[in-house]
């Protein structure tokens, strides 16, 4: 049921829109600096991953902010959530939040 909720609070977040675009760089700097501590590469890359979606990726982000000295602002749980994604998980990223990183999935390119 918790789940349901941090999904439920994270499409709410998407859909409000009219903030700028996550940046999955920044992203990738606030991983290196906050997270690595505690988890390496292979949390993301265990066969039995507990997200199915962008959105609940978005929704662990922000439940380890809270864990992680938090919470984080609304910007750096988007750019943590958008760098994860793009280089682990590859789901599809909200328009809203990921103007960018539709464009390059639309285009085929990868990781």
């Amino acid at each position: 049921m918790a789940g349901l909720a941090l999904m439920t609070l994270a499409v709410g977040i998407f859909a409000s829109g009219g903030t700028q675009a996550a940046d999955a760089a920044q992203g990738k700097s606030l991983y290196e600096a906050r997270c690595v501590g505690c988890h390496d590469g292979s949390v993301h890359e265990r066969a039995k991953r507990k997200t199915k979606s962008f959105g609940e990726v978005r929704a662990q982000v922000s439940r380890w902010s809270e864990q992680a000295g938090g919470p984080w602002s609304k910007d750096e749980i988007d750019s943590l959530t958008l760098y994860l994604n793009e280089r682990y998980y590859h789901f599809r990223c909200p328009q809203l939040l990921c103007k960018a990183d539709q464009a390059s999935l639309q285009s085929g390119s990868r990781n």
